[in-house]
């Protein structure tokens, strides 16, 4: 009996061992910092990664030193405008004080929930300085970017300040109007874009107009200005072939006139045209017999001539009407 309570004995001493052996080890990973607690005092603060030591009766605390991203769930603000917006944002943080961060929240979820109050009355503060034209227009930079700097570091300052964490980021993930007025929201928002379209379409319709007027103007006095320009030119040209005409008949006025009758003949007649004359007519006469010669022309040198002409009270030959002489 005594042998086997010595091998109790024996066999409960290490187990003791063991368990102590166990609890003393403090293994620390990359992405984590542990710190040594004695009945709840932080004693020790360990951020190098491997294989540590403590006492058995000592606690160890570990906490997560990577970025961490809180995404709380949305929640309703106002603008300066009066605008209820539905407000979506995410916080990135990581810590930086572990002793503060240790005695003022001690866990990494009381931490997000910390934040998530600090970021919401940060950004409620901001969106109510702010109109919602500022915060969302087309085509524009928006107030927006610079609002969540601005608040980013005012939610880092704070929660440096109290709780020891580092807050790197701050943005929005979703703004919108609440859901139990999105649709009236958005009708309105389809008749205001509608009714700019239908001014910005007559607007449109009355610098075509005015255009179309503008050019139908310039058309007219450009053709105005041709039409003069082509009459003035025609004149010129007519006045020419006058000067011109009338140069070659004064230089054969016969020749001139014979040409002309000839021209008349050649537009008066053609297959359809029918003429009765006489048999007397001239017309007939140079159309039977031709152009006659004309007289030899009357030499000083020959009195005789002349003379027996005024004898005999004889006159020349007449041409025919229209024809040359």
């Amino acid at each position: 009996m005594r042998r086997r309570r010595l091998v109790i004995a024996g066999v409960a001493v290490g187990i003791a061992a063991l368990v102590g052996l166990a609890r003393s080890v403090v293994v620390v990973d990359q992405a984590e910092v542990v710190y040594i607690t004695e009945f709840g005092r932080p004693v020790r603060l360990i951020e190098a990664p491997g294989l540590h030591w403590k006492w058995p009766h000592q606690s160890r605390r570990g906490f997560d030193r990577r970025l961490q991203l809180d995404t709380p769930p949305p929640r309703e603000m106002l603008t300066r405008d009066k605008k209820n917006l539905e407000i979506a944002w995410y916080v990135a943080w990581k810590l930086d004080d572990v002793d503060r961060f240790l005695r003022s929240v001690r866990t990494i979820a009381d931490a997000s929930a910390r934040l998530e109050d600090m970021a919401a009355s940060v950004l409620a503060a901001e969106l109510g300085g702010r109109d919602l034209g500022d915060l969302v227009k087309v085509g524009e930079a928006t107030a927006i970017g610079a609002m969540l700097d601005r608040a980013g570091r005012r939610i880092g300052e704070q929660a440096r300040r109290e709780y020891g964490i580092e807050v790197v980021e701050v943005r929005l993930r979703r703004l919108n109007y609440p859901e139990e007025v999105r649709s009236a929201v958005f009708e309105q928002i389809r008749s205001e874009r509608r009714r700019v379209a239908a001014a910005t379409r007559a607007e449109g319709e009355s610098q075509a107009r005015r255009i179309r007027s503008a050019a139908d103007r310039d058309r007219s006095r450009a053709i105005s200005e041709a039409e003069a320009d082509a009459a003035r030119v025609m004149g010129e040209g007519e006045a020419e072939a006058t000067r011109i005409a009338n140069e070659a008949h004064a230089v054969d006025p016969a020749f001139y006139q014979f040409l002309k009758t000839i021209e008349t003949y050649r537009t008066a007649l053609d297959a359809k045209t029918m003429l009765v004359l006489s048999s007397e007519s001239p017309f007939l006469k140079l159309l039977t017999r031709g152009v006659p010669e004309p007289p030899p022309a009357a030499s000083p040198k020959s009195p005789a001539v002349v003379r027996s002409s005024k004898e005999t009270g004889s006159r020349p030959a007449s041409p025919p009407e229209g024809g040359s002489p």
